[in-house]
């Protein structure tokens, strides 16, 4: 198989404030979320993910899938923002707008 060069991506999304929040019901929130990528996105491949209380983050694989990272990473922090105000998470803003995206280089 080969790997396009631009196709894997580290990505960190943090939390408003880098606030330590994401722990207990949030986490199992974040967790849904991530589980849930693949199937919003099919052909994307999630290849490693860690949940910190400040931050989430992940490595994705594009390679078969035509989606730009900022789409993928809108419909994940919208999906858990959603899911927990449905769990009585208050306030307007649960993740920071910007996110780190590094193209990883397959050499």
């Amino acid at each position: 198989m080969t790997i396009h060069s631009d196709s894997m991506h580290r990505i960190v999304v943090y939390i408003t404030e880098k606030k330590p929040i994401i722990e207990g019901e949030l986490k199992a929130l974040t967790e849904v979320g991530l589980r849930n990528l693949p199937t919003r996105f099919p052909g994307l491949k999630l290849v490693e993910s860690k949940i910190h209380p400040d931050r989430v983050e992940l490595i994705l694989d594009f390679q078969r899938i035509d989606e730009d990272v900022l789409r993928v990473i809108q419909s994940f922090k919208s999906e858990v923002k959603n899911l927990a105000k449905k769990k009585g998470f208050e306030g307007d803003s649960l993740w920071q707008w910007q996110f780190d995206d590094e193209p990883i280089s397959q050499t």
